[in-house]
C-alpha cells in the first residue's frame, strides 16, 4: 500500500439484506392474514402469499376498499414495496419471537447448504458400487 501499512484482516461478511431490515419481521408474516396500507390511501386485507427481499408483497383472498369505501374482491393482488405505508397484523402475534424464528430458519438453512457445498452431494449410487 502507499502509506507502507498493510491490511492483514478483512472486514467481516455482511448479513443479508432481508436480516438488517424488518424485511424479515414482513416475510415471516407470509400465512397469516394482514391489511396492507397503501401511499394512495387504499387498504387491501388479504392472505400474506409471499414476499420478496425488496419487500413486494402478494396477497390471496384479498379484499380491497378504496378512501371512498368502495370494497372489489380479488383472488389474488401484487403491491409494489414503494406503494406500502403500512402493514398491519394481528395482535397476537408476537413480533420479535416471529423475528427471531424466522432469523433461526435461514441460519439452520444457510448451515445446511454451506455443509453440502463442503462436502458434495451425497452419491448413493457410488457408496452402493463400493
Amino acid at each position: 500500500s502507499p502509506s507502507g501499512v498493510e491490511r492483514t484482516s478483512r472486514a467481516p461478511p455482511m448479513p443479508p439484506r432481508n436480516e438488517k431490515s424488518l424485511v424479515c419481521f414482513i416475510q415471516a408474516l407470509v400465512g397469516t392474514t394482514v391489511v396492507i396500507e397503501c401511499r394512495d390511501d387504499v387498504a387491501v386485507r388479504g392472505q400474506l402469499e409471499f414476499c420478496d427481499d425488496d419487500m413486494h408483497c402478494t396477497l390471496t383472498s384479498a379484499i380491497r376498499v378504496t378512501p371512498g369505501g368502495e370494497k372489489t374482491k380479488l383472488d389474488r393482488i401484487f403491491i409494489r414495496a414503494r406503494m406500502i405505508r403500512y402493514v398491519h397484523f394481528a395482535p397476537s402475534i408476537d413480533p420479535s419471537a416471529l423475528i427471531e424464528t424466522k432469523r433461526q430458519e435461514w441460519f439452520e438453512g444457510s448451515r445446511h447448504y454451506a455443509k453440502a457445498a463442503a462436502f458434495g452431494p451425497k452419491n448413493e449410487a457410488k457408496a452402493i458400487l463400493d
